[in-house]
């Protein structure tokens, strides 16, 4: 006779999972990327841009591999003279972060219309995310000369220029107006209410 084979002893976890489906394991799970899954947290940068800094070394944070250290030399570059650090925030409008992009955008703002000739040319950038940025921007600084730019790129093949154009058209004043309705034309021989009430008086 074959000896009996002894079930195999499965611990209460093993058996809380029988029959059910592998969990789903994400990579940032394998990664260990997420905080309820035992992640490490986010690195920081060992330094961050301070106002000591020169404009040339902010100008080369903006390239800097870590968002935070982009996003906060962006913040002080708005502090320098316009003509020093206005080309680096207009290139800084192709981040691939939007927190840079959008701190770009701000800080471009900040110079108020004397920035307006430059932003209504990088309208006409090849770059998608420089058009509209600089349409957002306009929106800012309400200066009508840019209403014409701004009608063109409310017509770009992306939608986010398109957006951010339509939008700023809309901050100016130059949205698109309802159509008044117009009276519709009466039937040949037909009298109007007034009329009628004349002859039944």
């Amino acid at each position: 006779m074959e000896p009996e084979k002894k079930e195999e002893q499965k611990t209460p976890e093993e058996k809380s999972t029988e029959g059910k489906e592998t969990p789903v394991v994400t990579r940032s799970m394998r990664e260990q990327s997420c905080p309820t899954c035992g992640a490490e947290e986010p690195s920081m940068p060992a330094v961050l841009p301070d106002p000591s800094w020169s404009t040339e070394r902010l100008i080369a944070a903006t390239k800097d591999k870590h968002m935070l250290v982009r996003s906060n030399a962006i913040i002080l570059l708005s502090k320098r003279e316009i003509s020093e650090s206005l080309e680096a925030l207009i290139e800084s409008l192709k981040d691939e972060e939007y927190l840079v992009k959008s701190n770009a955008m701000v800080a471009i703002s900040s110079y108020g219309k004397q920035v307006s000739d430059r932003i209504i040319e990088a309208l006409s950038d090849a770059d998608k995310d420089v058009r509209a940025g600089a349409a957002w921007i306009l929106g800012e600084l309400k200066d009508n000369r840019a209403v014409q730019a701004l009608e063109k790129v409310a017509k770009d093949e992306y939608p986010l220029a398109r957006i951010q154009a339509k939008a700023s058209l809309m901050a100016m004043g130059r949205g698109p107006k309802q159509q008044e309705k117009k009276p519709e034309p009466e039937e040949p021989g037909a009298e109007s209410g007034a009329a009628k009430e004349e002859k039944t008086e």
